[in-house]
């Protein structure tokens, strides 16, 4: 909900100044002759808001080839460190939680009602 309104928070106070819209109908045309009234009646903008100059194409490709470049650099290095981190668990010896290949973990589908009904028994462990 903040998201929602946080452009109307961000807006300073003095130009959501409306007081001099409530006179201006939408549903007839405006005339040579309203012409300045209407620009009267429309609130300025403040003097202390700043734009963003454009940015140009190379200041953008070079920005964009930066965050490239830290993307290519975090890869290397966390592939080093998981590389690193597996030698040494490998170096002290400690597994790396191999499943071992029985019949209680076999992922084959049954053919039939009866050992698909035979197989859940035996994974849940459901008579124990």
């Amino acid at each position: 909900m903040v998201l929602l309104v946080s452009p109307v928070i961000a807006e300073p106070e003095n130009i959501q100044n409306t007081e001099g819209l409530a006179n201006i109908s939408q549903e007839m045309p405006v005339e040579q002759s309203e012409n300045a009234k209407v620009e009267e009646a429309l609130p300025q903008m403040p003097e202390g808001i700043t734009y963003k100059q454009p940015v140009s194409r190379k200041q953008m490709a070079k920005k964009f080839l930066l965050a490239m470049a830290g993307v290519g650099i975090s890869s290397i290095l966390l592939f080093v460190i998981l590389t690193l981190y597996n030698k040494v668990r490998e170096i002290m010896g400690i597994s790396g939680g191999d499943i071992p290949a029985d019949e209680d973990n076999s992922l084959a589908t049954p053919d039939n009602l009866e050992d698909a009904v035979k197989t859940f028994l035996d994974k849940t462990k459901w008579d124990n």
